[in-house]
């Protein structure tokens, strides 16, 4: 209970099997990844129900992101060898059209979206060309950064207005995972609400109700931001993707400005890409890379998230070990910091990084928002050990969370889907209530039981609970119990 950003790990070839998935939760996951770009669809499912199995054994929860492929676009074939320089005109066009002489291939359906001056980036920018002109299916350009290029390299269209679009792909892909009941979806190259709302609108064709991450990892997404976090019920800072869309200088700052988005709105915040890339093939991290895991801490981030680190690397287990001592150090010197001012938005925060109260704007602060920051200030003022949030779909837990309250927050539902979900929530762990309760006493025995059980509080101990009155009913959150823990 005592760190509280989550760790996000991918699991990949070096990280599927039973005993390596056990030793990756048992040094610290919280949450795991597939990126169905990869693989096939029978080894991913193979993976999410070794996952089921290993949490019923464990007596745990572990939160399933299935991260779709999305609208990705690359080049076709290109002749072996193939090295642009800096200052070079090639032409671009689909060889199965009418660019059949193009030097390099590109997919017919994006060409109409491409206009003059706009700049096409090969393999994660390293190789970037600028278009001079459009004719009949063809992009004449020239290279401003040279290098080689090759067969179905990634490209980026940072200055293009490009649809977005589910593709078949990904509807098969969703389709899994609701049958699997994956318990996020990561909907990649977003770049606006509407495209959050096309992706939710296929989960819900597929029959499941799987909360979006939404990934900002282009231009247009850091320019619609604020509307995609409302519409998403969590989002990633993409860095790959989003370091090539805009200028790497302005990466870190982005990366703030989502982070305090997510805090704002009470959604879970994912920072990912290159973390600990080092340790792919080293078991230490570079002193850059710890100082950046560190800094994500710094930022408030909900979880931090590692890709080929565990997916493909040599040192899966080592990787997730070290950047859970790193957010511990730096989560323990965060608590010695005191009486700091940290303003998002407008809004006031009093005392940071932790216990943050918020003020209320010209009385737009609702129930359950006002309920939450009081739980926060009155376990803090109380020096309570616990605060326990009673929930059905998580709303609370993240409304407290965003408070980054000092106090341990319990995740306290009946429903195991909420409990993995809590996994991805800042400084929150799932706890199962177990049998139904119709009064607010039964709430508090059962807490009392719990808490005494699993040695996260002794008796005479003060905790803050919050739950929703009358329960039976199932209202919203809106009422605070402080409660001295009682022993049978």
């Amino acid at each position: 209970m005592d760190r509280s950003a989550k760790i996000v790990a991918t699991v990949g070839p070096a990280s599927s099997d039973r005993r390596m998935l056990q030793r990756l939760l048992r040094a610290g996951v919280d949450v795991v990844r597939l990126n169905v770009s990869h693989g096939d669809r029978d080894q991913h499912r193979a993976v999410i129900q070794r996952l089921r199995r290993l949490d019923r054994e464990l007596g745990r929860f572990t939160a399933i992101i299935v991260d779709l492929m999305g609208p990705r676009y690359r080049l076709g074939e290109v002749a072996e060898g193939v090295v642009l320089r800096r200052g070079q005109r090639v032409t671009l066009g689909s060889r199965t059209g009418a660019g059949k002489s193009a030097d390099l291939d590109l997919d017919s359906s994006i060409l109409k979206y491409v206009k003059e001056g706009e700049r096409i980036l090969i393999d994660n920018g390293l190789v970037e060309i600028e278009v001079l002109e459009k004719r009949r299916g063809l992009l004449e350009a020239r290279v401003l950064s040279g290098g080689p290029v090759s067969t179905r390299k990634g490209i980026n269209l940072p200055d293009s207005k490009l649809p977005f679009s589910v593709s078949a792909k990904d509807r098969e892909d969703i389709a899994m995972a609701v049958e699997e009941d994956a318990d996020y979806l990561a909907a990649s190259y977003v770049g606006s609400a509407r495209d959050v709302a096309a992706v939710r609108e296929v989960i819900e064709e597929m029959g499941g109700a799987i909360p979006i991450i939404a990934k900002l990892e282009r231009g247009r997404a850091v320019a619609h931001l604020d509307e995609i976090v409302s519409a998403s019920d969590a989002v990633m800072v993409a860095r790959g993707d989003l370091g090539v869309e805009i200028p790497l200088h302005q990466v870190p700052v982005i990366q703030k400005r989502i982070v305090e988005s997510g805090l704002h709105q009470a959604k879970p915040v994912i920072v990912a890409t290159q973390m600990l890339e080092s340790m792919m093939e080293h078991p230490r991290p570079t002193r850059a890379e710890s100082s950046d895991v560190a800094n994500a801490v710094f930022d408030g981030a909900d979880a931090l998230m590692l890709s080929g680190e565990t997916a493909a690397g040599r040192y899966p287990v080592e990787v997730v070990r070290t950047m859970d001592k790193i957010i511990r150090e730096a989560e323990g010197h965060q608590r010695q910091r005191s009486g700091e001012l940290l303003a998002v938005r407008g809004r006031s925060y009093a005392v940071g990084p932790f216990d943050l109260e918020v003020a209320a704007e010209g009385g737009n602060q609702g129930i359950a928002e006002t309920i939450a920051a009081a739980a926060v200030l009155s376990a803090k003022q109380l020096g309570a050990r616990r605060i326990v949030a009673l929930t059905q779909g998580g709303y609370t837990v993240r409304r407290v969370s965003s408070h980054r309250p000092s106090t341990p927050v319990i995740a306290l539902t009946r429903d195991p889907a909420t409990a993995r979900r809590s996994q991805l929530v800042w400084g929150a762990r799932p706890l199962s209530l177990g049998e139904e309760v119709m009064h607010h006493d039964e709430v508090v025995r059962r807490v009392d039981q719990l808490l005494l059980e699993g040695r996260l509080a002794s008796p005479g101990e003060q905790v803050a609970i919050l739950m929703g009155d009358p329960i039976e009913e199932r209202p919203p959150t809106n009422l605070l119990r402080l409660h001295r823990v009682r022993a049978e």
